[in-house]
């Protein structure tokens, strides 16, 4: 009897001593948990109160496979977290966490999520958000790509417009990316095709999305790509069938002269990503460009910096910039700030022979780095000033006299790490705000205010 006795208290025992470790329930006051969905992606959250350094997640989304994964560490939002793409509206989710709270490891309850029960958050935030890991992969050769509302309620995400025009490798036509991730090749027939957009009685191609359309778009291989973006309103481009009409700064008639606008540039093939911002024709507002590749190496950002708002931009550049070129920042306001090509620099304008003087050149081929003068490193050095100098390539001694393009300085000055496109080859000696790698996975561009 003795000894059955202590066969049972040992037993016991390692029953108790079992459950303290592995699979105590958990204190609802541990923790806060929940799921967000952005489009076809849900996000399970968890937020521990207590010392925890690990949790792990266990879902089955419609009593599929349970998957057991550990969850990743969202430092910008104290919270763990785990990406589950190809939700559609009305799939369930049965979840449940085991987490440590010290040395003891806890299990949850088990939790449920409808998609569709609840509101999609707005895309809103920083782009230093968004993890890698909940990036969707994209198939082979492609990118996934999200635009960001960090328009801080000026714009809702359905008031942000976004449209990729550029040539499809694999057959050579100029098209426009749809959401599907298709690059539909573009035409005169277009302009007149069902949903078109009408402007002062005329028709345009409607070729635009909205931030809310869609979390992540694919974006295949693709030459000479630009993605136009716009708030309030899409922009009005006439499609040909070997090309487009862009908007044009200089004509006053222009029907996207009174809309607010901006683009990146890009280019997708074999070797990978290769793209940037721009600021060589104008600036509507600021924007971010972050690329992520496939194997955790490669996160890196460029742009204006997220502090800087579009107001504040503004009126920086009425104070920083010598008076020549202040009124880049009126002559076309409050839609841009202008590039000098398309202000009082041009010919004829008050500044035209602004560089008259210092080098070989017209002031207009300076600023534009075309017509007699082509050769890049000359064009950069002249516009940095460092054309009489025996050093091209001393960042420090860039734009530190007059005549310089000023413009150019002031993108240098409040964009991330000093890297921006003042000039058509404002690359030369790695100052571009510019990012290529070979493996993408995601491509992030937010919208800023």
């Amino acid at each position: 009897m003795i000894r059955k006795g202590l066969s049972y208290l040992l037993i016991l025992s390692l029953l108790l001593t079992c459950s303290t470790f592995f699979g105590t329930k958990a204190e609802a006051a541990d923790y806060t948990q929940g799921v967000e969905r952005s489009g076809s992606t849900a996000t399970i959250w968890f937020k521990s109160s207590v010392n925890t350094s690990w949790v792990d997640v266990h879902y089955k989304v419609n009593d599929g496979v349970q998957q057991n994964l550990r969850m990743a560490y969202n430092a910008g939002k104290s919270r763990y977290e785990q990406a589950i793409t190809g939700i559609a509206a009305g799939n369930v989710i049965a979840y449940w966490f085991t987490y440590n709270n010290g040395t003891p490891a806890y299990d949850t309850n088990i939790f449920t999520y409808t998609a569709g029960s609840t509101p999609d958050p707005p895309s809103s935030g920083s782009i230093y958000d968004i993890l890698p890991s909940s990036i969707p992969m994209p198939p082979n050769g492609a990118v996934s790509v999200k635009i960001m509302n960090g328009t801080h309620g000026a714009y809702t995400d359905q008031q942000i417009y976004w449209g990729v025009l550029g040539i499809n490798p694999v057959n050579g036509r100029w098209s426009y990316l749809d959401l599907s991730g298709n690059l539909i090749p573009i035409s005169s027939a277009l302009n007149d095709a069902p949903g078109h957009l009408t402007k002062n009685g005329i028709h345009y191609a409607n070729i635009y999305h909205k931030v809310s359309d869609a979390s992540w778009i694919t974006l295949p291989q693709i030459t000479s790509g630009r993605m136009f973006l716009s708030v309030g309103s899409p922009m009005y481009l006439k499609t040909f069938d070997h090309g487009f009409a862009g908007p044009d700064l200089n004509n006053p008639t222009d029907p996207n002269r009174d809309i607010i606008f901006d683009f990146v540039e890009f280019t997708v093939d074999q070797a990978g990503y290769h793209g940037n911002t721009t600021r060589v024709d104008g600036f509507g507002f600021p924007i971010q460009h972050r690329l992520v590749n496939k194997s955790g190496s490669f996160d890196q950002t460029v742009g204006e910096l997220e502090s800087e708002t579009r107001s504040g931009i503004f009126a920086k550049f009425q104070a920083e910039v010598p008076a020549e070129f202040k009124s880049l920042a009126t002559v076309q306001a409050p839609y841009r700030i202008v590039a000098p090509i398309h202000g009082s620099f041009a010919q004829g304008g008050a500044n035209a022979n602004y560089f008259a003087g210092y080098a070989p050149y017209s002031t207009q081929d300076i600023f534009r780095c075309d017509g007699a003068l082509t050769d890049a490193a000359t064009c950069a050095a002249i516009n940095r000033h460092v054309y009489t100098t025996s050093d091209w390539n001393n960042v420090s001694n860039y734009f530190q006299a007059a005549p310089a393009n000023y413009y150019a300085k002031f993108w240098h000055d409040h964009s991330i790490n000093r890297l921006a496109y003042g000039f058509a080859y404002d690359d030369v000696n790695g100052q571009a705000a510019y990012l290529e790698v070979g493996d993408p996975k995601g491509l992030i561009i937010r919208v800023g205010w």
